[in-house]
């Protein structure tokens, strides 16, 4: 395969102009939470994708909330790819402790600081300039090729899911989350939020806790928020140490199928026992395992749970998966390591690395389980570091970026080919 070494130059001779695109799109503050503040950079994304000659379609994900698409259609007999990225960043905490500001995009040596320049504004930045590279050196594509800037990745929030929902798929795709430079993740977990609501079918005055609480007085009463401490949570933990003995993947460390409970919510009146308390948990799922089976599981292992207890073998828990109060969702992900797509992205990134790439799997929360439910091979690859994000002072290593941009734009041409 041709190494095309002016694309490999391009980028390095235009390098300031790719950073000060990155800090463009970080100087925008697009925390979520709240979210809701996505609007004037979706605009300014839209623009750059127009300049490039692309199709572009800017639409709400949510009300108020959108996202924008760009196609750049080929000329026609080449393979199509989707390259994906979330537009918001995780919320600044700690901002009295940041060296650097955190919309900032500050160089310091070899480094960018601000929020996003890892997760992942970054892999925005270097799948728009790849293009810009190929259009100013003349390339021309027989594939399409689309570029999805989504909201709401960070709350696990519908923005990719509502592009594959509006059309926007290809024959394979890059989801541009940081990966340490030469990883290629071919796997990724899925997660769900859940809520346990245990409910008293009355409320009972302070005082008559003395008599559903000891011996002899015959009167039926709980304390909702106490069932819930002592066999809810504890069954949560028991199921979650049996999944981290039991449930493993070759590209996943141990313990990956993880519960996390977030939130516990009852009670509040001192002189009233509490009569109801939910609970808000994250479930994992692995890609060697379906959702369902995952909820089936979680589900017959707390009412287990519950039947041994004989208030709640009367009164038993409500479950309800992606609950209004907090509905986050991700699906889990598996590509083949052989497939064409991924051969032809690790054979970019040897390229211009010098060293193969590392085909393995991410234990963490991703967009491509949404490609892959819809058959669509997809991979995790972008520049960064995940121990760099959600943290004060994150950075972006500024040879990872370079890299990037020379790989996906390495990909397209062999992938899509040059007409």
């Amino acid at each position: 395969m041709a190494d095309h070494r002016d694309v490999l130059d391009y980028v390095d001779a235009h390098r300031n102009e790719l950073f000060s695109l990155l800090q463009k799109l970080v100087s925008f503050d697009t925390q979520n939470p709240p979210g809701g503040n996505e609007k004037a950079a979706q605009g300014w994304v839209a623009g750059r994708l127009k300049d490039l000659g692309m199709k572009v379609d800017v639409f709400d994900a949510l009300p108020g909330r959108p996202n924008a698409v760009g196609v750049l259609e080929g000329r026609g007999g080449g393979r199509s790819v989707v390259l994906n990225g979330h537009l918001d960043v995780a919320e600044v905490l700690l901002p009295g402790s940041w060296r650097h500001p955190p919309f900032g995009g500050e160089i310091d040596g070899d480094r960018m600081y601000g929020r996003g320049t890892s997760d992942m504004k970054s892999g925005l930045a270097g799948f728009i300039f790849a293009l810009q590279a190929l259009k100013a050196l003349g390339y021309k594509l027989k594939g399409d090729v689309t570029v999805q800037s989504v909201m709401g990745e960070e709350r696990g929030e519908p923005g990719t899911k509502a592009c594959l929902e509006r059309g926007y798929g290809g024959d394979f795709a890059i989801v541009g989350e940081c990966a340490r430079g030469r990883d290629v993740f071919v796997t990724s977990i899925g997660v769900m939020n859940v809520a346990v609501r245990v409910k008293a079918p009355y409320s009972q005055h302070l005082v008559a806790r003395r008599e559903f609480n000891n011996a002899g007085y015959g009167r039926e009463g709980a304390n909702c928020l106490e069932k819930t401490a002592t066999v809810i949570v504890p069954a949560l933990l028991a199921l979650e140490r049996h999944w981290a003995a039991f449930k493993t993947h070759p590209h996943l460390p141990p313990g990956q199928a993880m519960i996390n409970t977030f939130a516990i919510h009852g009670g509040g009146n001192m002189a009233v026992i509490p009569s109801s308390c939910e609970l808000l948990a994250t479930v994992f799922s692995l890609p060697n395992e379906t959702v369902e089976d995952v909820r089936r599981e979680f589900e017959e292992h707390v009412l287990a749970a519950a039947k041994a207890d004989p208030w709640l073998r009367k009164y038993p828990p409500e479950i309800e998966w992606l609950p209004a109060a907090d509905p986050a969702e991700f699906r889990p992900c598996r590509t083949d390591p052989a497939d064409p797509g991924v051969l032809a992205l690790a054979a970019a990134i040897e390229t211009v690395r010098g060293e193969p790439a590392r085909i393995t799997g991410r234990g963490a929360i991703v967009d491509g389980g949404w490609f892959a439910e819809r058959g669509i091979p997809v991979v995790v690859y972008g520049p960064g570091d995940v121990s760099h994000i959600h943290c004060v002072d994150e950075y972006l290593e500024l040879r990872d970026l370079l890299d990037f941009t020379k790989s996906v734009a390495l990909f397209l041409l062999r992938w899509s080919g040059a007409a």
